[in-house]
């Protein structure tokens, strides 16, 4: 991480409050929830690290065909300025909504709001990192685990990423374990100089027309205007209906997020991760995919490296897909992908 970033980051923290709140879920079917799935929303209450209080609350949407007791778990885990809209995307479903793909498939899904974004608590920007997040995510896969949500237990768990996200679950199976699989999406252990330039694509969120209202705690940042499609897409292979609609609904990240990630994206503690393990990248990813490596044989290759053989490493990239595979055209084949493997390696 260049020095004059993570400066630039630590000026910007800042401090909020945030009272104390409790769990509840309701069953719903909201602008986002509309598909033959049942569904449910849900704020649990979460604590920041071990032996914390749980004064925060992490907001979820719980989705599948019933019985759900009798089906596996995708936990959704989104990445930086993306909240559960990335997983469910509120535009022709049947294309870009993971969540209804995979519940037609006769999976659950979870699809959160991490710490700090959508519906969720926004602690200070210092609190909101990897490893809060890792532990947040924790909660809610033993809350899963040991029914606290709709009442339902839930005997198998997989844990699904993107970017930031798969960082996250990459944490948490390698810390904490208690998932049966692990799905991660849009990243790989290589620093490239593209990531290293990605400052030059964020700024405070309060400086945001979007964010005007928010009032939210200093050290929150998020993308400049208008750069989304440049960082995130292949445009050639996505609908600018998309891209607009992203730029929409765009959230943030934290300067503790940031300060974390960087460090962590190449480290090797994902050998910790003892459960099957599927990758999935975008074949012309902006961010991790410089000097061509993005082919299934290259991505294995240097893949391996990182992973133990009890994780069974599988690799999928997807043709022509920049870095937010989700909002690209083909974006249903790796949800094809991603239920195949779970078959395979979890079971429904």
């Amino acid at each position: 991480m260049k020095p004059f970033f993570r400066q630039s980051l630590l000026s910007l923290m800042g401090v909020s409050v945030l009272l104390l709140q409790t769990f509840t879920t309701e069953t719903a079917k909201s602008e986002l929830v509309d598909f033959t799935a049942d569904c449910s929303k849900t704020y649990l209450p979460v604590a920041l690290a071990p032996g914390g209080t749980k004064q925060y609350r992490i907001y979820g949407e719980l989705c599948g065909q019933k019985p759900l007791n009798k089906r596996t778990v995708h936990v959704l885990v989104s990445g930086i300025t993306y909240n559960r809209n990335y997983w469910n995307f509120p535009y022709q479903k049947e294309r870009y909504s993971y969540v209804k793909a995979l519940t037609k498939a006769g999976y659950a899904t979870f699809n959160i709001d991490r710490i700090g974004i959508g519906n969720s608590s926004r602690p200070r920007a210092d609190q909101v990192t990897v490893q809060s997040n890792a532990f947040v995510l924790n909660q809610v896969n033993q809350a899963l685990r040991n029914g606290k949500i709709n009442n339902v237990k839930f005997k198998h768990i997989i844990n699904v990423g993107h970017s930031f996200g798969s960082v996250v679950v990459i944490e948490q199976a390698s810390k904490y374990g208690g998932v049966d699989g692990v799905i991660i999406s849009g990243f790989l252990h290589k620093l490239t100089p593209e990531l290293q330039g990605l400052p030059n694509f964020v700024y405070p969120a309060q400086s945001d027309p979007r964010f005007n209202e928010k009032n939210l705690p200093d050290g929150y940042l998020t993308t400049l205007p208008g750069k989304r499609g440049q960082l995130l897409y292949q445009q050639y292979n996505a609908d600018a209906k998309v891209i607009n609609k992203d730029e929409e609904l765009k959230q943030t990240l934290t300067t503790g997020e940031a300060a974390t990630f960087f460090p962590l994206i190449t480290s090797d503690t994902s050998k910790k991760i003892t459960v099957p393990v599927l990758l999935v990248i975008g074949q012309k990813d902006n961010l991790f995919c410089s000097d061509n490596i993005c082919t299934r044989e290259n991505v294995t290759a240097f893949e391996k490296q990182f992973y133990s053989p009890k994780a069974q490493l599988q690799v999928y990239v997807l043709p022509r897909a920049g870095h937010s595979v989700n909002l690209h055209l083909n974006a249903s084949e790796w949800y094809k992908v991603a239920g195949q493997w779970s078959d395979r390696f979890v079971g429904k």
